[in-house]
């Protein structure tokens, strides 16, 4: 079923996994549009004789017979989600509905021209893939569960139907750093704040002129919420609030930022009516704004880009209580790391990311997704969201709240798993510990009762962002590992 790599791809090993993945880079699967890849792995079970089974989400578990010494083992749950997240740069022409992504090879990573690349999770289901069609000598029987939709809330395993599944030990293969064994991750609830507005007529006064940012950084808003990257969000909202102060008299048009609640947002913009005089002065206003902006973010971003540009507008203004509403509400609500883990050291406990916003003719929508390995901190920065939201005049939904997966240290699987992974780490030290992200494992954990889980990966890089990349040494060594475990696990 392969066809001919592309050229990036040349040469790598594990050569199948590698296969694999151009597949993946090929086809579009971007949350809630999996039915080509998901239509490819169903070929692929069928081709290769496995049994395949999808459950009424669009879920797919491919059952793969053991080998060697594993035939006669207990089955082993290969577990990834088929699903990436879409994004591009601003001035990159891609439609992710339909084009495959570009691949590139760069300094021995792949990454793809302009857009995510969906490492994320198309490598670790590529192992899975690869061991399923013999790279490995020994294995138990596999279940191969490929999730959809764990992007948008993790749809696919909240709606797993878990009779497909007869394993109870698990291998995660949704990691993004070699050598990091993972045995807890963070719970999730995502908040949405919407205001319906109402629109003044446009003053012939006053001109239309759109301030856009981009050049952040961005990336995932549980993995890299601790490194102080800037939310365009907030940096635009604050440079609105900032126009006073140098005597700029504006109205609100349009507000947006974002594409993914769980992404911190790399660009914005917002269209605003002023005077001439205004307009003239809004180009040295925002020169002093980069330069803000990267001193506050010093340790964190490199490239920030204000610019502004006189538009057609047929929009008039949102009216000032509701425009001063939206910019409280994103100004001053909770964002970025609100407690670090006291158990756990350098692991962030709790956060908060406001990931979208959004304005139509009539209404306006923000979206911000929270994180703790604490029950009850989720609880609490959710409560205080919705106070914070209808304080602002906001009606608030809250949806996509999912549970965190308990660290358990005594895990047989992973006192199975830590010296066999280890004689193959590459020099690197192992480390277990718990990862502030939204894992599929803290709601499988919840669904399936006794399964003992771990989660693992290669080096990956920027995910959610267009400078996502992985590591082409580091799926070597983890293809390695994931091999000699499955082989320990035939006993």
């Amino acid at each position: 079923m392969a066809n001919e790599l592309p050229e990036a791809l040349v040469g790598l090993e594990p050569k199948i996994v590698w296969e694999h993945f151009a597949q993946f880079a090929a086809r579009p699967h971007g949350s809630g549009n999996e039915k080509e890849i998901s239509d490819y792995m169903r070929q692929w079970a069928e081709a290769h004789s496995f049994a395949c089974a999808t459950d009424d989400t669009g879920n797919l578990v491919i059952n793969v017979p053991g080998r060697g010494k594993g035939v006669g083992a207990k089955p082993v749950i290969i577990q990834g989600h088929v699903d990436m997240v879409c994004e591009k740069n601003s001035e990159t022409v891609h439609d992710f509905e339909k084009d495959p992504l570009t691949l590139l090879q760069q300094d021995g990573w792949i990454t793809a021209d302009g857009t995510t690349l969906g490492a994320d999770n198309a490598i670790g289901v590529c192992m899975g893939m690869a061991a399923a069609e013999g790279l490995f000598a020994d294995h138990p029987p596999l279940e191969l569960l490929m999730t959809i939709d764990e992007e948008r809330g993790l749809t696919g395993a909240r709606e797993l139907d878990t009779r497909l599944l007869k394993g109870r030990r698990m291998l995660n293969l949704d990691a993004e750093e070699e050598g990091v064994l993972y045995v807890g991750c963070a719970g999730g609830q995502d908040t949405i704040a919407s205001l319906d507005i109402s629109r003044d007529s446009v003053g012939s006064d006053l001109m239309a002129a759109t301030i856009a940012l981009s050049g952040l950084a961005g990336g995932h808003s549980g993995l890299d919420i601790i490194k102080n990257r800037g939310n365009a969000i907030i940096l635009m909202a604050d440079l609105l609030h900032s126009l006073a102060a140098h005597g700029i008299s504006y109205r609100l048009v349009d507000f947006e930022g974002g594409s993914m609640r769980n992404a911190i947002p790399r660009e914005s913009k917002a269209t605003i009516l002023v005077d001439a005089k205004a307009r003239e002065a809004l180009p040295a206003i925002l020169a002093k704004a980069e330069k803000s902006m990267l001193s506050l973010h010093a340790d964190s971003e490199t490239s920030v880009k204000l610019t502004v540009e006189s538009v057609t507008n047929s929009r008039g203004p949102i009216s000032q209580t509701q425009s001063d509403a939206l910019l409280q509400l994103l100004y001053t609500a909770p964002n970025g790391v609100v407690a670090m883990s006291q158990t756990i050291a350098g692991m962030v406990e709790t956060s908060t990311n406001l990931g979208v916003i959004k304005t139509t003719e009539n209404s306006l929508r923000a979206t911000f997704c929270s994180r703790s390995s604490n029950g009850e901190a989720l609880e609490l920065i959710a409560r205080q969201l919705v106070s914070h939201a209808k304080h602002c005049g906001f009606e608030i939904q809250q949806e996509g709240g999912y549970p965190g997966w308990q660290p358990n240290l005594d895990s047989n699987l992973l006192k199975l798993a830590k010296p066999v992974l280890a004689q193959l780490a590459a020099g690197k030290e192992l480390e277990v510990t718990a990862i502030h992200a939204g894992l599929e494992c803290g709601l499988l954990g919840d669904k399936i009762a006794g399964i003992d889980m771990l989660s693992f990966g290669p080096d990956i890089r920027g995910a959610h962002s267009p400078d996502e990349r992985v590591s082409i040494s580091s799926v070597g060594v983890v293809t390695k590992q994931l091999g000699a475990l499955l082989g320990a696990l035939c006993d």
